[in-house]
């Protein structure tokens, strides 16, 4: 029997020493105010192919990734399931279901991620009293649209030939500042970019060929090693 992918609490989250602090949604509020906010939100491990939540479900969260990633899963009307988006650390899960009742999506890991569980009665509450949290929260709402609508325009096009699409898939799933790249199956690169499998597996492999794209071994096998240069030159064609 398959064993599911494991997720861990790892005990009450520390707002006040968070690494992460200047780039999460709650980086406008002071640290005195923070005081009692923490105190009520738990830390998180997920294994890779943990699912955060569900679509459909009750949003009873928000998730402020710390560490890893997470792809957006939605299903089309057409019963095409297609991951619409990435995320990763500053990013918040589940923000776009805050007012709402139920998820839009479903959010799963893809490596090891590391998440702060924010319950949603606790961020209502705590939206409706710090005003500057709540231009933060729209601010970081209008990103996720732009996000979304630049991820269709570069990457779902059909018009846009697959050599290209792939390059700006691989840009988006860059990660810091070095050339590692988060390395998707080609099963979810296709249906990110709404092309075949084997067109994905023709690009990749002649990127490999090219010494753009480079597949890393044993612990770091969830990546890739990309020559990012070359991909922005790739990405720019079109």
């Amino acid at each position: 029997m398959k064993i599911p992918p494991q997720i861990r609490c790892q005990g009450r989250s520390n707002c006040n020493s968070c690494a992460l602090r200047r780039d999460m949604v709650c980086s406008d509020v002071s640290l005195e105010n923070l005081v009692d906010f923490h105190a009520g939100i738990d830390d998180f491990d997920f294994e890779p192919g943990a699912t955060m939540f569900t679509l459909g479900t009750v949003a009873d969260a928000v998730y402020c990734i710390r560490g890893g990633a997470a792809k957006m899963v939605h299903l089309e009307p057409s019963g095409t399931v297609r991951i619409v988006r990435v995320l990763k650390a500053g990013d918040v899960a589940g923000l776009e279901s805050t007012f709402r009742r139920h998820y839009d999506y479903s959010a799963i890991a893809i490596d090891k991620l590391r998440a702060c569980r924010i319950p949603m009665p606790y961020f209502h509450k705590f939206i409706g009293s710090h005003p500057g949290l709540q231009m933060r929260l729209m601010e970081r709402s209008q990103a996720a649209l732009g996000e979304a609508e630049n991820w269709l325009a570069q990457m779902v096009g059909g018009a846009i030939p697959a050599r290209i699409r792939v390059a700006r898939l691989l840009l988006k799933l860059w990660t810091g500042n070095g050339d590692r790249i988060l390395r998707f199956s080609g099963e979810d690169m296709a249906s990110i970019l709404g092309i075949t499998f084997e067109t994905v597996s023709r690009v990749t492999s002649e990127f490999a060929r090219l010494g753009i794209l480079h597949k890393v071994p044993g612990k770091e096998k969830r990546y890739f090693r990309g020559d990012i240069a070359a991909l922005e030159k790739i990405a720019r064609e079109g």
